[in-house]
């Protein structure tokens, strides 16, 4: 079996990952904003490294059909990124740190295989995104149809002991871009936009 790794990792991406989406745990903050550029803006003044920009992401949510998953508070994704062609596969839950992705090379395969494990597709959710780096955190653009504009800001680790002192840092980098508890999404898209 040819090994692909690398060529997935770097997919579509104009700068190295390195740690950025590694790790059994991350922590989210979402905040609702008016208009995006005065953030993007912002994040290239302070020196935030581009990842991608520009990309069209669509999240094929699955569950068995008794819909078990998510009753435990787990979520399986599948996601398709464009013009870039990368694939994650991404686990989410039970707790709501959990997340782990992995690069996959062929959406459709993927989602057969998905599917012979009989997940059935629940719903799906396409934004529009930029990625940039700003330390160790990564932070997302994100527009949504019908949604409007959001900036998520987050990071990634290994160690659960981590998670405290991430969030104390996730509400330094809010408050440098200007991003105000009451504009503070608790929600995901997908309960924003299914319930």
């Amino acid at each position: 079996m040819q090994h692909t790794g690398s060529n997935l990792e770097t997919k579509g991406m104009l700068a190295n990952p390195g740690n950025h989406f590694k790790g059994r745990f991350e922590v989210e903050r979402k905040f609702r904003v008016d208009d995006i550029s005065p953030i993007s803006r912002r994040l290239k003044h302070i020196g935030a490294v581009p990842f991608t920009i520009g990309n069209s992401e669509t999240d094929v949510f699955l569950d068995f059909e008794d819909r078990s998953l998510m009753a435990n508070n787990q979520f399986q994704i599948l996601r398709h990124m464009t013009p870039s062609d990368r694939v994650l596969w991404i686990s989410k839950g039970p707790t709501n740190d959990q997340c782990t992705a992995v690069d996959l090379a062929d959406f459709d395969k993927a989602l057969s295989m998905l599917r012979s494990l009989r997940l059935k597709e629940t719903c799906q959710i396409t934004k529009k995104r930029d990625i940039y780096f700003l330390d160790e955190f990564h932070i997302t653009l994100d527009k949504l149809e019908g949604l409007g504009s959001f900036v998520e800001l987050a990071v990634m680790t290994d160690n659960e002991g981590d998670l405290p002192a991430l969030r104390g840092d996730l509400q330094r980098v809010a408050k440098e871009l200007d991003l105000h508890r009451s504009a503070e999404i608790f929600q995901s898209y997908r309960q924003l936009l299914f319930g």
